[in-house]
């Protein structure tokens, strides 16, 4: 099935950022001066995608599906708003936001009704991406929302690379079997702020980590002045992910919501991680990259 995918590009100073309306989903951004390509580019043969945005579901749900009140609904991973065309409904020379709408017609398998806005804002040369999320139904909305940007490398070697926290941290990663928690963790760090990566660390699935202290992240080259900035002071998880023996990029993904545990069954209320939403009410929370090349 052919898709018709429009782009809309906004601009900071140093740096131009491209937006898909399909899934509204970032697939570039640009240093101007040096034309150094900061996002993945999607290659079909290892990772089809750029920065998907996961809505309503972050992660996997048991059985691929979900209950609310007794009913059945499937829900794929990560949710439907990564395959679906957004809306514009603000475009400025530095802020562009997408607008995807929702109810049991277009959507049948996610019996609510909401508002689903994803706000691209430019500040110098740093990106401001936000997240409002509107429950226009009469019953009470739940859903998770995260991000999962792919950040090209400039040396295809994991081990050059390191994440800096802005704290002192003990880290324990939540493992995953299939895309499900299976209740086993793992030490990566203990008292330390940076974590070394290499290719090892992904051999199973991502890093989800659930008790982070740090209101910032770094990803930075051992060897460049290449650096990926995050404040993700919003998000209460964090997951890290590259598609190993692929070594040519990794992915940063703030977190509100998780992936079921693999014996999971309770309702979709009961869901860790879940937002509640009243009737008339609007969830908003965002996250903020800053980007510095190589040279």
């Amino acid at each position: 099935m052919h898709i018709n995918v429009e782009k809309t590009t906004i601009n900071g100073l140093n740096t131009s950022f491209t937006i898909n309306d399909y899934g509204a989903e970032l697939c570039s951004v640009k240093d101007k001066l040096t034309d150094y390509e900061f996002m993945w580019q999607a290659d079909p043969k290892i990772w089809p995608r750029h920065a998907p945005v996961l809505f309503p579901f972050v992660g996997k749900s048991a059985l691929n599906q979900f209950l609310h009140c007794g009913k059945v609904y499937p829900m794929g991973q990560h949710g439907f708003a990564r395959d679906n065309k957004f809306e514009i409904t603000e475009l400025y020379t530095d802020l562009v936001t997408f607008t995807l709408r929702g109810d049991s017609d277009r959507f049948p398998q996610f019996p609510f009704e909401f508002i689903f806005n994803i706000s691209y804002q430019v500040i110098g040369d740093d990106l401001k991406i936000s997240y409002k999320t509107y429950n226009i139904g009469n019953d009470n909305l739940y859903f998770s929302v995260g991000a999962h940007p792919g950040f090209a490398l400039p040396i295809s070697n994991l081990s050059e690379y390191l994440i800096e926290f802005n704290e002192l941290e003990n880290l324990e990663a939540h493992l995953l079997a299939e895309g499900l928690f299976d209740g086993n963790t793992s030490s990566i760090l203990e008292n330390k702020s940076k974590l070394i990566l290499n290719k090892e660390l992904f051999e199973k699935d991502a890093l989800v980590f659930k008790n982070l202290k740090s209101k910032t992240i770094k990803l930075k080259h051992l060897h460049s002045n290449f650096s990926i900035e995050m404040d993700i002071s919003q998000f209460p998880y964090l997951g890290i992910w590259a598609k190993v023996p692929c070594e040519d990029f990794i992915c940063l993904e703030p977190w509100q919501g998780l992936a079921d545990k693999v014996d999971f069954k309770g309702e979709i209320s009961e869901r860790e991680g879940i937002v509640k939403l009243a009737p008339g009410a609007e969830h908003e929370l965002s996250y903020t990259i800053g980007f510095q090349s190589p040279n």
